[in-house]
């Protein structure tokens, strides 16, 4: 089969993640796409939810779509979750398919700057999803980000613009969202997750 893997903390899933996923799926003609929540992302401040809170926004967000499944293989992980060791960890688990790792452009520009880049390129063909206000990369761009144009699929398709930090603040004032899977928005809300976390706009 042909598996996309799409990181992320998911903080919490929303609809600009489950457009960026179905793209890539379209994109790259994927027989199934795996969300992966992070555990101690590298490159970025901890999640505000717990793990186990984000893991199962991801469930609720899937659904019982049969394209999607979601794995705990970061958040089991203790120390940084680096991509390679969880591209390395799939391989394991999946050795029959073939894995492309997700990524939106705005990530993607950084990825020469990443743990291990080569062995997350042996492992795994890249999609590549254009994002709002970042632009389309062409051959030198990807060139420039560390990525092999021969080996990486542009995924040209529009997504929402949608700042999770700037959905936390939203939700921890009270205000309307409509960026939410209604499932994930009504967890949030039975479990009173980010209204009162001091670090809710981060």
């Amino acid at each position: 089969m042909r598996v996309g893997i799409l990181g992320g903390t998911f903080d919490p899933i929303h609809l600009g993640h489950l457009a960026a996923a179905q793209a890539a799926i379209e994109c790259a003609e994927l027989d199934r796409l795996v969300l992966v929540p992070s555990g101690s992302p590298p490159h970025r401040r901890p999640a505000v939810a717990e793990a186990e809170r984000r893991l199962e926004m991801v469930r609720l967000a899937i659904g019982d779509d049969p394209s999607f499944e979601v794995s705990d293989i970061e958040t089991r992980r203790t120390g940084p979750s680096f991509t390679s060791d969880t591209l390395r960890e799939l391989k394991r688990l999946r050795p029959g398919d073939e894995l492309f790792l997700v990524l939106g452009w705005d990530a993607a520009r950084m990825f020469g700057t990443w743990h291990e880049p080569d062995e997350v390129r042996r492992l795994a063909n890249v999609v590549v999803v254009s994002r709002p206000r970042s632009g389309a990369p062409d051959e030198s761009s990807l060139r420039a980000a560390g990525l092999d144009p021969a080996q990486t699929i542009v995924c040209l398709r529009p997504t929402p613009d949608i700042s999770g930090s700037a959905l936390r603040r939203a939700i921890a004032h009270g205000e309307p969202i409509s960026e939410l899977p209604e499932a994930v928005e009504r967890y949030i809300a039975k479990n009173r997750l980010y209204g009162d976390n001091r670090d809710i706009g981060c």
